[in-house]
């Protein structure tokens, strides 16, 4: 991956995401030097990025035998049942520029990739899904408007950590309360009424 000083803007951000050219998102030098002393700390401590990821900030481990528990609980589709996601921040983030806050929706469920895409890239339904859990988390539950909203799964190719499926939301001008409000929670995840909604366009 590349890195670069100059701030990506929203403009740019948004445009990057429109266009799928999910390859020119870059970070800073700084955070990626941050980013590769995280890899050796894991690595000292006999963990694996996603493990202590799953451990540390996820907290997805089991209470009776304090194990990493990342067995879904439904397996109807990915936003549905509150105890297989999470929001956090990107401890990594890209760089961009002040105003957008750069958090991530894990998910216990594997988010496939459309077969007959040669990067990886999603079916039109999949999307379809993921935008539905975005809109009613961000837009309709925290208040922000559309159009400070993006969100974008990188390709297989781009990710980092491929063992567990998540999606990046970049929100421009988020007031510190709404993003307090939606860390470490699940989103407003999907009823079968609102999947019901999707699949009959498809």
């Amino acid at each position: 991956m590349i890195t670069s000083s100059e701030k990506i803007q929203w403009h740019r951000a948004f445009e990057i995401v429109e266009q799928n050219a999910l390859d020119q998102l870059y970070r800073d030098q700084t955070t990626t030097d941050k980013y590769r002393a995280f890899r050796d700390l894991c690595k000292s401590q006999s963990l694996s990025v996603v493990q202590f990821i799953i451990k540390n900030r996820l907290q997805w481990v089991s209470a009776s035998t304090g194990k990493i528990d990342t067995t879904p609980r439904t397996t109807e589709e990915v936003f549905t049942d509150e105890q297989d996601a999470k929001i956090i921040t990107n401890d990594f983030p890209y760089n961009f520029s002040d105003d957008i806050t750069h958090l991530v929706a894990w998910t216990k469920l594997d988010i496939k990739s459309d077969p007959q895409s040669e990067i990886g890239d999603l079916t039109d339904r999949t999307r379809a899904v993921i935008d539905r859990y975005v809109v009613k988390t961000f837009v309709e539950w925290l208040g922000i408007n559309r159009e400070n909203v993006v969100w974008f799964r990188n390709f297989p190719a781009l990710q980092s950590v491929l063992e567990l499926s998540h999606i990046h939301i970049l929100i421009r001008g988020l007031e510190k309360g709404k993003l307090e409000e939606v860390l470490g929670s699940p989103g407003k995840v999907l009823t079968k009424e609102d999947l019901e909604e999707i699949y009959q366009k498809f």
